[in-house]
């Protein structure tokens, strides 16, 4: 079969010199006129005011040197001729360089078009002073002559535009660098910001390094490699690798004002290889200090040329070295927050576990011994202590399935606050033996669910340890709405605490459920009192303001 086809046009990609052309004549209708005949006019009044500065002092040189006014008058006009001619066209060169860099910096965009056209105003304005001060007719300003005052002001505004081309470049890659490193969450992610919108050609290593030890005045005499950025992976310095100020002497040269440049070649014999063994001839060490002066670590640029980095180079890394002390001084604070997180969760779930997991354990233990001592003569009662064996194993399985989850107990999810600890008495009352009541004083009001958890598990704590060692008849418990208080007493007849054990000191190096409450009411700006004497009983009180888990 013959399949009829129709040529297809292929377009040709434009060329790259054609493409920037269109981009250049496209940036154009950018151009803001205001800011290229003003800043043109401008190079030739500057330049004026130049030359005629320079031929007044020439002038009153000579009116001193010569005595005669017609000699003195002869020779300033001819003074004044020569300094117009050499003087003005190197003058108006550079001060057009200047303008349009300025400009061209200010301005940011199109700076090509504004460096050529502030080039080609001054350049005419150039003529115009010529023409009006040495007389020429103005028949000039139609002439094709006036054009060759163009081309030397037009490549001087050329070159200010490439300058600040140069300049704006240059902040736009710290500001790549400022984002960067802000984004940064590890050491390794601060160092590849700055290697990689900062480095130039001559740098081979940069090197972010935690400070070890310290001698006067906070400077480091120690310090290990945190991060390092290489342009050659293979080469690239190892995390925890240490430099001291024994075998690096230029550590005791740093202060925290200024950076510290390094030429190998200029170093003590020792250091000089110190320094070659990590592929470095010259170097910048910045110190890497806080607003508030402490030294938080140390930056390292190093280049394999022993000629150094460029000023312009050691200004951007300067320049970046503020930042990167406070990303580094957040980090190390970060991670502080995160290991007291990890102990504040640690402490947390060592009280969940005592308050619930060790009291229903106690309590299965308690139930199976006094079942096995009826066991032989009371299968009654020995059928009932299993029986609340059991169910405190029940209990306490279904607690620990909580505890991790930081959940409210399922007690006050189930029953409000104040029926919940009528609830937990009575329990408790059962269990124990112990003649317990409830009482609540005041108008109920809510409370924020980690005072209810508070005050339900200082409760339990309480009536626990009441069990275990008060040998205690009668407990009450009483809850107290006072104003914007709320406030648990729990006393019993028992045998009382020792008055060590009895004062907030003894709180911290009594028993662990002691402490655990304690720290649950400080947490919420509490206070817990403990009143008590030898054989007279003891009373628990908790105080808690109640929007204090609000606050908390």
């Amino acid at each position: 079969m013959h399949i009829m086809t129709e040529p297809t046009a292929v377009s040709t990609p434009p060329s790259p010199l054609s493409h920037r052309l269109k981009t250049w004549l496209a940036e154009l209708p950018d151009v803001k006129w205001t800011w290229v005949v003003f800043p043109g006019l401008a190079v030739g009044f500057i330049n004026i005011i130049i030359v005629g500065t320079v031929i007044s002092i020439y002038a009153s040189i000579l009116s001193v040197e010569l005595q005669s006014p017609q000699a003195t008058a002869d020779a300033v006009a001819e003074g004044a001729a020569l300094i117009g001619t050499y003087l003005s066209p190197p003058v108006q060169f550079l001060t057009t360089i200047w303008i349009a860099y300025l400009v061209c910096k200010r301005q940011g965009t199109a700076v090509s078009w504004y460096g050529l056209l502030i080039g080609a105003v001054s350049g005419l304005g150039a003529a115009l002073q010529v023409a009006f001060f040495a007389g020429i007719p103005r028949e000039i300003l139609l002439d094709t002559t006036l054009f060759t005052f163009l081309p030397a002001p037009m490549l001087a505004g050329w070159l200010g535009a490439r300058r600040s081309q140069t300049a704006l470049a240059g902040q736009q890659r710290l500001y790549r660098a400022s984002q960067a490193i802000a984004r940064a969450l590890t050491p390794q992610a601060i160092v590849n910001a700055i290697g990689t919108h900062l480095a130039t050609a001559n740098v081979s290593q940069i090197g972010l390094w935690e400070i070890l030890l310290q001698g006067d005045g906070g400077r480091p005499t120690a310090v290990s490699l945190l991060a390092a950025w290489t342009t050659k992976q293979s080469e690239s310095w190892q995390p925890g690798l240490q430099l001291t100020a024994d075998t690096t002497g230029s550590l005791n040269r740093l202060s925290p004002e200024t950076s510290l440049p390094i030429k190998a070649i200029d170093l003590p014999a020792a250091e000089k290889q110190s320094w070659e063994t990590l592929g470095a001839r010259s170097g910048l060490l910045i110190p890497l200090v806080t607003p508030t002066g402490s030294w938080v670590g140390l930056l390292t640029v190093t280049s394999p040329a022993s000629g150094g980095l460029s000023r312009g180079s050691e200004q951007n890394f300067v320049t970046m070295a503020a930042q990167v002390a406070l990303v580094l001084d957040n980090l190390r604070l970060v991670a502080q927050a995160q290991e007291t997180a990890v102990l504040r969760e640690r402490q947390r779930l060592a009280r969940e576990i005592h308050d619930t997991l060790a009291q229903g354990f106690t309590s299965i233990v308690m139930h199976l011994e006094a079942a096995e001592q009826a066991l032989p003569t009371d299968t009654a009662v020995t059928r009932r202590h299993m029986d609340q064996a059991r169910t405190t194993a029940r209990d306490s399985l279904a607690q620990a399935r909580r505890v991790v989850d930081d959940l409210r107990p399922e007690l006050l999810e189930s029953t409000p606050f104040d029926q919940a600890i009528a609830r937990v008495v009575a329990q408790w009352a059962a269990h124990s033996g112990v003649d317990a009541e409830f009482k609540v004083t005041g108008e109920i009001r809510p409370l924020h669910p980690q005072v209810e958890v508070t005050l339900l598990r200082s409760s339990q704590e309480a009536l626990a340890n009441i069990r275990k060692h008060a040998q205690a008849t009668t407990t009450c418990v009483t809850l107290s709405y006072l104003g914007d208080t709320v406030i648990l007493d729990v006393e019993d007849n028992g045998r009382g605490l020792a008055q060590q054990a009895a004062t907030p000191d003894g709180l911290t190096s009594g028993g662990f459920g002691l402490v655990a409450m304690r720290e649950r009411v400080a947490q919420l700006g509490g206070e817990l009192f403990v009143e008590s004497e030898p054989g007279e009983g003891t009373t628990l009180s908790i105080s808690l303001p109640l929007e204090s888990g609000a606050t908390s």
